[in-house]
């Protein structure tokens, strides 16, 4: 099993370096100070469980939020203003979420982006964890494309290596992707930003902008794109989803790009891109197919989902694939494609269930290295876009496969149709220090979810072990009832080892 740590996480930044704003909070059961060599991804207080963080993008007119479970119990429903940073409608701060340790204190700290701040110019924003479960904002982003929606995608990466005192993080990164920048002339072609950070936050020697007409990157923009429209990684591996691109004359085809940099070059990323025309992928590139719409990317596996896949009469029933990546040698091999007419996968293909359209990789979730797939459009009955979740073994055929919806023992509410469930899906993680037998959970997105009179409120589920499994509903944001339109689980901070 990898030694690093499991991170949460889905145009031309400027760095803007913002006054640090605290948000206090109140006395908590968390740890009595940070602990260095966590073992616990996704640790915002260093109290030995992984927190749960949802971006809540929708919210107020789209002016968004992030909502967080302490493993405490402790809720923090946190503003862009709760940080001392402006807001305005149509920001979706929270569009995207994500975790890792950037000052290698052993509390883990948020990443958030803003994709439509400033006419979809998009920001990024840098908040540091503390054992009080006080979020202190460090630094802000800037994009600087016009409408590049910088800020779409968020990815910490903090690698390790061994000294003699042990181990240490070095070259951290945050990396964010602008999938309507234009590249040149070709419109909303795309583009992933890579920002080099020190462990204080600050940006350190100059940001580096890969698009695919960069050197040691496959490929060419061309207009729609939308590179980077998924994006994944740990170490010094980058996944980018491109569902627009096309493949000879098949429009929305799709593509994914894997790009690895060195310790000692490590700004300077190279790779390969895969489609399923590439050679060893099962199966054609055909038009609709939005391969690499999610991806998720953890211990050299590569979960990517194609949810526009059609499968005999079966139209846009969705499929994932899975492949290796050998990030030293540039090299990937193709391992298994699933759907759900594959032999020990429960359910069946059927029209519109978009299977695939999330993906997160645990570690014994079900068994062995497990991929969980999002199938929101999957009917519960006759009920159109329920949704479903199923989990199953990652890497080679066989061992369990379980699959889960509202209305699955243990999970509150009952199916109903445009519910989506499985819309967004995420991984609590468990702790390395418990080796083989260490476990991930699982967080599902239902943003479709009615709670009374609110109409697609959302709620999210989730569970650390599968056996128990409990509900959230977006509160403490001021209101007196829980407010209609938020999409509650559209976005959830994915892990990856």
């Amino acid at each position: 099993m990898s030694r690093s740590r499991r991170l949460l996480t889905a145009v031309l930044a400027v760095g803007l370096t913002a006054s640090t704003t605290c948000l206090a909070a109140r006395p908590a059961s968390a740890a009595a100070a940070c602990t260095a060599g966590n073992g616990v991804a996704g640790d915002l207080n260093s109290d030995g469980l992984a927190d749960i963080v949802v971006g809540v993008p929708s919210f107020n007119g789209d002016r968004g939020a992030v909502d967080i479970l302490f493993s405490d119990g402790e809720r923090r429903f946190l503003r862009a203003t709760d940080l001392g940073l402006p807001s305005t409608p149509g920001d979706r701060f929270g569009a995207s979420v994500a975790l890792g340790d950037v000052n290698d204190d052993g509390c883990a700290d948020l990443a958030i982006g803003a994709p439509g701040r400033n006419a979809s110019t998009g920001a990024a924003h840098l908040v540091k964890g503390s054992h009080t479960n006080t979020l202190t904002l460090m630094t802000s982003f800037a994009g600087t494309a016009p409408h590049g929606s910088f800020g779409a995608q968020v990815l910490l990466l903090t690698p390790q290596k061994l000294t003699g005192s042990g181990w240490v993080r070095t070259n951290q990164q945050l990396v964010v992707s602008a999938p309507t920048a234009d590249d040149g002339a070709k419109w909303e072609a795309g583009q992933v930003v890579v920002l080099p950070l020190t462990s204080g936050f600050a940006l350190t020697g100059s940001r580096k902008v890969i698009t695919q007409d960069s050197p040691g990157v496959p490929g060419s923009s061309e207009n729609g794109d939308r590179f980077g429209t998924a994006l994944a990684g740990q170490d010094r591996t980058i996944v980018v989803g491109t569902p627009n691109e096309a493949v000879g004359t098949r429009r929305n085809a799709g593509a994914v790009t894997l790009l690895s940099a060195t310790q000692s070059a490590p700004t300077t990323f190279k790779g390969v891109t895969v489609t399923q025309n590439s050679a060893g992928v099962p199966g054609t590139a055909e038009a609709g197919d939005e391969f690499g719409a999610a991806v998720a990317f953890r211990d050299n596996h590569v979960l990517i989902g194609a949810p526009g896949e059609t499968i005999g009469s079966a139209r846009w029933t969705g499929q994932v694939h899975l492949l290796s990546f050998n990030p030293n040698a540039r090299t990937y091999r193709s391992l298994r494609a699933v759907h759900q007419n594959t032999t020990g996968i429960p359910g069946a293909n059927e029209t519109g269930d978009y299977f695939g359209s999330s993906v997160a990789l645990g570690i014994n979730t079900v068994d062995q290295l497990t991929a969980i797939v999002g199938a929101p459009g999957e009917a519960i009955g006759k009920l159109l876009g329920a949704g479903s979740v199923t989990m199953f073994r990652a890497n080679r055929s066989g061992g369990i496969a379980r699959s889960v919806h509202q209305g699955t023992p243990g999970i509150a509410g009952a199916p109903e149709a445009g519910d989506r469930f499985g819309w967004s899906v995420g991984v609590v993680s468990g702790d390395l220090a418990d080796g083989e037998a260490m476990r991930d959970g699982v967080v599902i997105g239902v943003p479709g979810e009615d709670v009374g009179a609110a109409d697609d409120a959302g709620t999210v589920v989730y569970s650390r072990t599968l056996g128990s499994w409990s509900s959230l509903l977006l509160e403490d944001t001021g209101a007196a009832t829980v407010p209609a339109d938020a999409g509650f689980g559209e976005t959830l901070a994915a892990v990856a080892a």
